[in-house]
């Protein structure tokens, strides 16, 4: 490419010092560098996968055990990439790209003229680096805590192991040596591909992780341009950025919703219906009335199980199913679970419950409680189930949907003879995935379909709200309708359950009706008796 002749001084005068960087250089100037930076400048610099890898996997364990251990994981690459014109300027562009500023300062450069030429900011511009690398490496540094374990989950559904990968450039290593990560060859000299580029699956699983959503486009922009040039012949060597959007570019916040939270369970509170000690509980029934179930053991109720789905990942079967859309983790989730315990074992239930189950382990648990767990003595089988939902479905921590229908068909088969007349309830707070990311901090709908019926005898399911209505959730309280739905079956206990969700319908509703909110919860019951959780008629 032509460049004018300032521009080529210019550059003359920012690589002036280019051969002082040597193989004994690079020996001393290793030792400076901590285990973190290390990583991503084998992540960037290795040609071979499987090479960075099993080096790093080394450098793990003996990094724990000798902290100024480096392994000559420096050198060595230098030592085998000094054959090559553009090994220094390489080395440069990896030190420019992890923001080392002060090795590339001790090596007698001008930091900001290193910048202004490599714009490590910008993961559109590469020089000598593979374009893809940069754009993973940023996407490392970009990667919380949260997003990392959530990745971790997601690849065991492809059947990849990565449990003992300590840092994300070893995960992407292990993903490009099982090819599920294809980079094609990367010419420094002419900056050219020989190879076709395809990270597609990499994208499809970090498209839902929210905040992570950008580098899945970017990732397909860099791609794809790789690949249209791959196909016209053409090469990139002058490095010239392509025009993109910013990292670093600020997105519109929604406001948060914390104080209306704030006002709804400061007016439940205002209703008094904290907990009411059991044995201060008088019944007001003077008459006897047979219409109702029979409790069968006056100290077990029977059983109450409560899946509790607090944090998603995607998934194979749910990419694969295209059910990718992004579901947040339903923080708060663990303020209802620990209620309902209380709650449930109070009432002499025996609580069975297990958090964050993918969509096999969320059906198995329902079956092993049924066929292990449920006695012939037990009087009333009892499911809540705390996740995102849509239209008569429930989200498994795999994000794959589960139908209600199947469970409730589940609870009445001939696995599960033990229940078979016995009344079963189905407690169902789910909150409706919002697809808009821009609104993904919204309060969600929560909702069966609204053709969805009963067809079973004995069973009563309770939403926490209609189709199309909301369903309120917060951090540090939990939900509305399972906090008040608690409060009311302590205190309402000589009610029979159907009255109870009926009164905490009527709570919920007039609550959000005072803040201009609205949720509507919505019971059907195909019970034949009225359905007590105590025994109305004790021993005389």
């Amino acid at each position: 490419m032509l460049r004018a002749d300032a521009e080529v001084k210019s550059l003359d005068n920012l690589f002036k010092n280019i051969n002082s960087v040597s193989l004994d250089t690079i020996l001393k100037l290793q030792n400076d560098i901590v285990p973190n930076d290390m990583t991503s400048l084998v992540f960037l610099l290795y040609e071979v996968p499987d090479t960075a890898l099993q080096r790093l996997i080394v450098y793990q364990r003996v990094s724990k055990d000798f902290e100024r251990n480096n392994m000559n994981l420096l050198y060595d690459w230098a030592l085998y990439a000094q054959s090559r014109p553009t090994w220094r300027y390489e080395f440069l562009e990896a030190l420019c790209i992890c923001r080392l500023y002060n090795v590339i300062r001790k090596l007698g450069f001008n930091v900001s003229n290193v910048k202004k030429h490599y714009l490590p900011e910008n993961v559109y511009v590469n020089v000598y680096i593979d374009p893809v690398k940069k754009v993973l490496y940023n996407l490392c540094e970009s990667m919380t805590s949260e997003n990392y374990a959530k990745l971790k989950r997601t690849l065991t559904t492809y059947k990849i192991d990565v449990s003992e990968h300590e840092t994300c450039e070893a995960v992407f290593l292990e993903l490009m040596c099982q090819k599920f990560i294809k980079l094609g060859q990367y010419n420094r000299e002419t900056k050219a591909y020989t190879a076709t580029y395809d990270v597609e699956l990499l994208i499809k699983i970090i498209k839902p992780f929210g905040a992570l959503s950008k580098f899945a486009t970017i990732l397909r922009e860099v791609q794809s341009q790789i690949n249209t040039q791959n196909s016209s012949g053409e090469s990139n060597a002058s490095g010239t950025p392509v025009t993109k959007q910013s990292l670093n570019d600020s997105k519109s916040q929604n406001e948060n919703v914390k104080e209306s939270f704030d006002d709804i369970f400061k007016l439940l509170n205002d209703l008094h219906l904290e907990d009411v000690p059991i044995q201060n509980l008088k019944s007001d029934t003077t008459i006897i009335q047979r219409d109702a179930y029979i409790i069968k053991n006056k100290n077990r109720l029977g059983i109450c199980c409560i899946i509790n789905q607090e944090n998603f990942h995607p998934s194979k079967h749910s990419i694969d199913r295209k059910e990718i859309l992004y579901l947040e983790d339903r923080l708060g989730s663990t303020k209802d679970l620990y209620c309902l315990e209380r709650t449930m074992s109070s009432l002499k239930f025996e609580v069975k419950s297990k958090s964050n189950l993918d969509h096999i382990e969320f059906i198995k648990f329902i079956k092993d409680v049924i066929q292990n767990d449920v006695k012939p003595e037990d009087s009333v089988f009892m499911l809540c189930i705390l996740s995102h939902g849509v239209r008569g479905h429930v989200y498994a921590a795999d994000s794959v949907k589960i139908n209600v229908d199947d469970i409730k068909n589940m609870l009445d088969s001939d696995d599960a003879k033990n229940l078979h007349g016995v009344p079963k309830v189905l407690i169902l707070q789910a909150c409706q995935v919002e697809e808009d990311p821009e609104v993904s901090n919204k309060l969600v709908a929560d909702g069966p379909n609204a053709n969805y019926y009963l067809r079973k005898s004995h069973f009563l399911i309770c939403w926490a709200t209609a189709p199309e209505y909301e369903a309120y959730r917060i951090i540090d309280k939990g939900s509305l309708f399972i906090q008040c739905l608690c409060a009311k079956m302590k205190k309402e206990r000589n009610e029979h359950l159907y009255d109870i969700f009926t009164k905490v319908t009527n709570t919920v509703t007039s609550l959000c009706t005072k803040l201009h909110k609205a949720q509507v919860p919505i019971c059907e019951s195909t019970l034949v008796k009225k359905l007590y959780i105590h025994d109305r008629f004790p021993e005389k």
